[in-house]
């Protein structure tokens, strides 16, 4: 027999106090609040009431939300600096410049990975998105 078995059977065979002799005078509890005011020591049966108080666990998740959609944002931006189709664009730029200049030296070798690059942030974007869905879910 091992040690977690004897201890086992220790706390098996151990003799349990009886409960203490319920009160005959006494009545039982007409509400869940006088039950609870009847076993409470120090603290009101008020003190656990919880409707309309936010929850630790509600304001992380909060926290955690805003800071996501602020990412995702952060993302989409960057991914329209690098790829989009406004002037100031990367990939714009690259394509509009001028023969023999260094832009057209990077269009030239760059071009793909830009695109991929851009790719793969939008591929992340739109995972995030998902797990600000499946959070407004819950």
């Amino acid at each position: 027999m091992n040690l977690f078995e004897r201890r086992f059977n220790m706390v098996l065979e151990a003799d349990i106090a009886p409960a203490p002799a319920a009160d005959p005078t006494a009545t039982a509890p007409s509400s869940d609040k006088e039950a609870m005011a009847q076993t409470l020591t120090s603290a009101k049966p008020e003190d656990f009431d919880i409707q309309g108080r936010e929850t630790v666990q509600d304001t992380r998740k909060l926290e955690q939300i805003t800071k996501l959609k602020e990412w995702v944002g952060q993302i989409d931006q960057f991914i329209k600096f690098l790829n989009g189709t406004e002037p100031t664009s990367v990939q714009v730029q690259l394509h509009a410049a001028p023969c023999d200049s260094i832009f057209e030296d990077i269009a030239r070798s760059e071009k793909k990975k830009i695109s991929r690059l851009a790719a793969e942030l939008s591929s992340l974007s739109e995972s995030l998105k998902g797990y600000l869905i499946s959070a407004n879910d819950r």
